[in-house]
């Protein structure tokens, strides 16, 4: 338990999500419709929901890519909850090993990069000009044995891309890829971070909510 007097500070990552919200170019738009009403003279409210498993902030599980790769409900708690690290990389379009240099694997095993891709977060329509993580940089991080891999755009991998060789890499190590993170208001340094996916059983992805916190 905290402290008494502690501050803590709660900095939420997670978009939010509605119709008409940034998606990926051929997903479907989501539905979120109220069927029932108090207003209307409904005992209560009541609404459905339908969209995609990677739709807003969500959490790619190994078995996105990976035959046999740990589902979203078989994802370990404690690797969602814990110290992360936010780098912010000044880049325009890939995030190389060489961006990677000065951080410390010793000690941090989740790793946010925030990018240009903050401002893209807000925009109405899907870019395929977003900035993405390079092999070369996906390689270093599984030498490394991170665990959490995040970024702030819709993939962590470049849009022009027929095999997906980074997403089959992370996934293929069981590395968890955290998508669609709100960094734009995040300084870089090291938080404790929450991320808690929708517990779907034996699915690809999930929506999640993903916080940091300082103390």
């Amino acid at each position: 338990m905290a402290k008494s007097g502690m501050e803590m500070k709660i900095h939420d990552l997670s978009v939010a999500i509605y119709q008409g919200m940034l998606k990926w170019i051929d997903d479907e738009d989501v539905e979120l419709r109220q069927e029932m009403s108090i207003t209307n003279g409904d005992a209560y409210n009541f609404s459905r929901l339908t969209c995609s498993s990677h739709i807003g902030t969500h959490i790619d599980a190994p078995y996105h890519f990976t035959e046999g790769g740990a589902t979203i409900d078989r994802l370990s708690l404690h690797d969602l909850i814990g110290e992360a690290l936010v780098v912010e990389v000044d880049v325009e379009d890939r995030i190389t090993a060489q961006e990677l240099a000065n951080i410390d694997f010793e000690t941090y095993k989740r790793i946010l990069f925030k990018t240009r891709n903050s401002e893209l977060l807000t925009a109405e329509d899907f870019t395929k000009d977003y900035v993405s993580l390079d092999y070369s940089a996906a390689e270093l991080l599984v030498q490394n044995g991170v665990r959490v891999v995040g970024i702030d755009y819709l993939s962590i991998e470049e849009f022009e891309t027929d095999e997906h060789p980074v997403h089959k890499l992370l996934t293929g190590n069981d590395v968890i890829i955290i998508e669609s993170l709100d960094l734009s208001a995040i300084e870089p340094g090291a938080y404790f971070m929450v991320a808690l996916p929708l517990k779907l059983k034996g699915c690809d992805g999930a929506p999640a909510r993903v916080v940091l916190v300082e103390f």
